[in-house]
Formats: structure tokens, sequence, C-alpha cells
């Protein structure tokens, strides 16, 4: 990804604080071979945006779930269809008219070349016109492909114990924040900064945890479960990111993490008042990525470790999740409802081979995001 996503949602709340939009970036012209490709819409001019990507050299993505478009090139332009409203390096923009679908491509309008798309593209000789510059200019701060800070959410807690085992009555408050110190202890030895939702036995409302989240400085966010089915022969390691449930398991788990939401906290929805849903939504689009980078590195590290099977990764939407506005992964580690499983946690050194497996991914995760200047290269 061009950018970092957490800067991108704390754009979004300053810019939703002011009145009105940011202004247009560069002029760019209208390139002549264009003219063919223009198309009509509600009696105005569109033109598709993969011709405007191949004119100008300008790399193309369409997320088909939820009709989020992104190009790149010197910066990047995040769109969905239906939308005036658009993100230019983070910063919204008001289209004088909304992007529009036809046949599965993406039109835009064609004052987006003249008023927008020059933000992004170098150009090499321009009109002679007045340059009209962004009211928020993009500013590249240093380090701004790093993993610093670390959200880690251990689950459930006081009076809410999550899942116990049916065989040794292990409780899953008691074993996931064990889990989650001894991944903070590494990390932390690896030069990272840790944030625990919950250090000791307490309650912490889901809307509190999301909350914490949004309000800090962290790079991405960790919940840390353990896993319980009816079935007592499921058994294994499972990381899930936001997107829709994936099966019916995922579904079941999905509403009974949520179950644990109090009625007093509100929704997602309420927590997220005040932000347009689109602009939420490309939000959440421009972190998938990432979470499932994250989800898949967790993994592969827990599978790498032969401590438990590794299910794979999956997708739920996940309170927590939903209302993260930073990559954010859900773990299970492993199902208490299943005998042999809840029997291990019980002996010496298991978890804590675990959590070793848990923060050997969260640090490949980290190398590789780094190493790539954020998925970039």
């Amino acid at each position: 990804m061009i950018f970092n996503a957490k800067s991108i949602a704390v754009a979004i709340i300053a810019v939703m604080l002011v009145s009105g939009c940011a202004s247009q970036g560069p002029y760019l012209k209208l390139d002549s071979s264009l003219q063919k490709d223009i198309r009509t819409f509600d009696g105005a001019n569109y033109l598709p945006l993969t011709r405007l990507c191949d004119v100008y050299g300008v790399k193309y993505s369409l997320d088909p779930y939820t009709n989020v478009a992104k190009i790149e090139k010197g910066g990047t332009i995040v769109m969905r269809a239906g939308s005036e409203r658009i993100l230019v390096d983070g910063v919204e923009r008001k289209l004088d008219r909304p992007v529009m679908m036809s046949g599965g491509t993406i039109f835009v309008p064609a004052s987006f070349v003249r008023n927008n798309l020059g933000s992004i593209v170098q150009i090499t000789a321009r009109p002679s016109v007045p340059v009209i510059t962004e009211e928020y200019p993009r500013v590249s701060a240093p380090g701004a492909h790093t993993i610093r800070t670390v959200i880690l959410d251990p689950g459930h807690g006081g009076r809410d114990p999550g899942a116990i085992g049916k065989t040794l009555c292990l409780r899953e408050k008691d074993l996931v924040i064990k889990i989650s110190k001894r991944v903070k202890n590494i990390l932390e030895e690896h030069g990272m900064r840790v944030i625990m939702t919950r250090a000791d036995d307490t309650f912490i409302p889901l809307a509190g945890r999301v909350s914490m989240t949004n309000k800090s400085d962290a790079d991405i966010f960790v919940s840390i479960h353990i896993n319980a089915a009816k079935s007592r022969s499921m058994a294994g390691f499972e990381c899930y990111y936001l997107s829709e449930a994936t099966d019916d398991n995922a579904l079941a788990l999905e509403a009974a993490e949520n179950e644990s939401v109090d009625a007093d906290t509100g929704t997602v929805a309420e927590h997220s008042k005040g932000l347009d849903k689109t602009l939420w939504d490309m939000t959440l689009t421009e972190n998938r990525r990432e979470s499932v980078e994250l989800a898949s590195r967790i993994c592969s590290a827990v599978g790498s470790s032969r401590t438990m099977t590794s299910r794979g990764i999956r997708s739920a939407r996940f309170y927590v999740l939903k209302g993260s506005r930073i990559p954010a992964v859900l773990v299970e580690a492993g199902y208490i409802s299943n005998r042999y499983e809840e029997s291990k946690f019980n002996s010496p050194g298991y978890a804590d081979k675990v959590a070793d497996a848990v923060a050997q991914g969260i640090l490949s995760y980290k190398n590789e995001y780094e190493r790539t200047h954020g998925f970039t290269i």
C-alpha cells in the first residue's frame, strides 16, 4: 500500500471537523486520445478509469466486494462507485459528479482528470494557468513505513470468562492474558512498543477496546482469544481479518464474540458517528490487505512452530475488527472445547510456545512491511 493506513483515518477525522473539502490539485490537461472513450451518464461526460490509467501510466486496482478503486503513481487516489467523495493521499476531496460503475467498469467525471489526477501524475509540461495546490498538503513523515507500536487485546476478562473447557474447566480469559503478556515481552525485546487493552483480570467492553485502539498511535491491532465449538473434535489455530464470514463456523464464532458488547456501549455504526460511511468503508478496504498479510504471517509462524495445527486465515465481522481504523486481526489460539487441546494448555510451557509463535508472526509482518516500504515494492 502506498500510504500509511492509520494516517488515512486521521486525515478523514480532521477533514470532517472542518467545513468544506480540500481544494483541487495541480491542473492536468485531458489527453486527446481519450476523446473517443467519453461516455455520458445523466448528461455529464465520464471516462473509464482503466483507460485513464493506461494513458497516464497509473497503477489500478479494484476491490470487487466493496467497489472501491485505488490508483497509484506519485501518490494514491481512492474512490468508491456511487460516491462523490475521494481520498487523495488520505485527504478528502469532492467531485462535481459521483463515481459511476457500468458493466463492471469504474467511470469518473471528465473533470476528474483536470482537477484531481494531476495530484499523483508527474507532469512534464503544464498549461500556463495558476497551479492550485491542496489546502492540506501531503507531508511524508520520516519512517512512515515502520511498525513501531502494536495493540495486544487479550479477550474477555473480569465478569466475562470467555469459553470454559469441559474437562479441566480452564477459562479463556486466564489463558489469553498469559499468552498476551509473553507476546508483549518478546515484542518489547525486539524494540517494539506494546499497548495492552487489559493487563489483569478486568472486564473491558468491546467498545472500550476499540476506543483505546483508535485513540492510540498504534500501527497494528491483535486480539487474542481461544475458541470453543459444539463439536469437541474441532481443533487448531485460526486467525481472522475483517470481511464477511466465510463459513457457518465463522458466523457462529462472530455471533459469540460479539455478544459481549455491553448494551450501553452502542454499535460500531454509532462508534463511527460523524465519519462519512463511504470514507469509513474506504479506510477499512485500505486496511484489508495489510490485515490479511498480518493474519497470514501469524498463521504461517504457528504452522512452522508445530505447536498446533493451523487452520489458516478466515474472515468475519468481529466488533473489535470492524471498529478498528488500523490493520487488525483476531487470533483464536486453539479450541478449549477440545479435550486434547485443553489438556495441552494445562501442561507447563504450552501457552508460552503459542505466544512465541504469535510473536514471531507479528515480527515477520513487521520485517516484511518495512523491507517493502509498506508493501509497495
